[in-house]
């Protein structure tokens, strides 16, 4: 059951003389997860935790027995499965979601036949290439599969590509416009994701925004202190204005869905940026405490308000 048939039956207990039971049975029958959703749960959680031990032990094979092996035995087996992954998707007549897991594990063999590619030729190519190449090859297999968790990779390779670039290529670049580009394409996605998931009705899972939002907040952060520290760039303000309407937008989401995360993750980023700035201003002693004592008040009342909330929301259901 979707978020809106959930605030249906929330709704109907305001408006109408349901009892607490009444409800509680409604929300176990269409909201809350049955045991043949948990069985379907650890099935996929399985398969996946497969294919990803697959791809790891496809990794090490190749680190234990690369002195040993013949450069087109080392290129033929990783192509070969690759294709093998290809034909598999394609020819059997199974669940959508098995051939998307697979076409997932295709994707990550692409970046392990790029790694045994360079190792054998030595091509002598930066990180970002590797990254680079790996992210352009696999773009149209995101798109076909729309796999969240293949999504989350791709936007993975993505932000990696462009800080490898920076540390390899373009050091004469001040970091912050880096960190403040790769903090909006993240907030970008997170923005159209939760705009395809309210307006369009797309499913999209709880964990694929949590998880950008998470991204963008770590790289709001990361660009603000270096802002604050460093302060040598006169227009990187401009990261101030991105961050504020990111963090506002984030509260306004976060209290219309009673969302512990934004509530929790926005909070918590102001205090690191705020404890920045009180280390701009003075790294004394007595700063220096005065910080601690902030962050332990500030982290005590986000986690009480937070508490409070769901107390609340548990009262209303």
């Amino acid at each position: 059951m979707n978020d809106l048939e959930r605030k249906d039956i929330e709704l109907l207990s305001f408006h109408s003389d349901m009892d607490r039971k009444d409800i509680q049975t409604s929300l176990e029958k269409h909201t809350y997860p049955n045991q043949d959703a948990w069985a379907s749960f650890i099935r996929i959680t399985l398969i996946t935790l497969a294919i990803g031990f697959m791809a790891a032990g496809i990794v090490f094979f190749f680190a234990y027995n690369w002195a040993d092996l013949d450069k087109l035995i080392k290129l033929g087996i990783v192509q070969g499965l690759v294709i093998g992954c290809i034909i598999l998707m394609l020819v059997l007549r199974i669940d959508p979601l098995y051939k998307q897991i697979i076409l997932t594990a295709a994707s990550l063999l692409v970046g392990v036949l790029f790694a045994v590619f360079g190792q054998v030729y030595q091509t002598g190519a930066d990180a970002y290439d590797f990254f680079l190449a790996w992210t352009i090859f696999i773009t149209l297999w995101v798109l076909v599969a729309n796999f969240p968790p293949l999504w989350l990779c791709y936007i993975g390779l993505v932000n990696l590509t462009i800080f490898l670039f920076y540390e390899q290529v373009a050091r004469h670049m001040d970091f912050i416009y880096v960190a403040s580009g790769i903090f909006v394409l993240n907030a970008a996605i997170l923005a159209l994701s939760v705009w395809l998931k309210e307006q369009q009705g797309r499913s999209i899972p709880t964990y694929f925004t949590n998880l950008l939002g998470l991204a963008a907040a770590i790289w709001s952060i990361y660009a603000n202190l270096f802002w604050i520290l460093e302060a040598r760039n006169l227009d990187a303000p401009m990261i101030l204005a991105a961050t504020a309407l990111f963090y506002a937008l984030g509260i306004r989401y976060g209290i219309r869905k009673k969302s512990a995360f934004y509530l929790g993750l926005i909070p918590f980023s102001c205090v690191i940026i705020l404890s920045g700035v009180l280390i701009k201003i003075s790294d004394s002693t007595g700063m220096v405490l005065f910080i601690s004592a902030f962050i332990i008040t500030s982290v005590s009342f986000i986690v009480w308000n937070i508490l409070k909330m769901q107390r609340r929301v548990q009262n209303e259901r």
